[in-house]
């Protein structure tokens, strides 16, 4: 580890192209420094350690906001339509189940909206 992560953000190297908005998960890999790699959460059922504030392209460093420590709203892109209140996924949509890494409190018409989210660590809802 290098140091604490006092604001709830960090940068760590994205694996593969990453825009802003999009729940991020380690990958199991390292950079040449040791640390984490991170990638974009393609599927509900990843568990994201934060969100990327940045856009980025594959092989550079992306800020990204960690969820549960990140201060304030965090701002997620929607991956389609998504109530006020709706619980939102690793992949920005809505569910009932599954896991979950906060509370709308913007609505999206469709894919591709940066929402506002009451973030938390990932938890799981049965």
């Amino acid at each position: 580890m290098n140091g604490t992560y006092a604001h709830g953000d960090a940068s760590w190297l994205a694996a593969a192209a990453v825009s802003k908005g999009q729940p991020v998960k380690f990958t199991g890999s390292t950079d040449a420094n040791g640390l984490p790699t991170v990638t974009p959460c393609d599927a509900t059922t990843d568990t994201p350690i934060g969100v990327a504030l940045t856009d980025c392209a594959a092989n550079e460093k992306v800020a990204v906001g960690i969820l549960g420590n990140f201060g304030g709203t965090i701002l997620v892109l929607s991956g389609g339509a998504v109530a006020v209140g709706a619980n939102v996924s690793p992949t920005g949509t809505a569910v009932d189940s599954g896991i979950v890494i906060g509370t709308a409190l913007d609505a999206a018409s469709g894919s591709g909206e940066l929402i506002n989210v009451a973030h938390r660590a990932p938890i799981t809802l049965s």
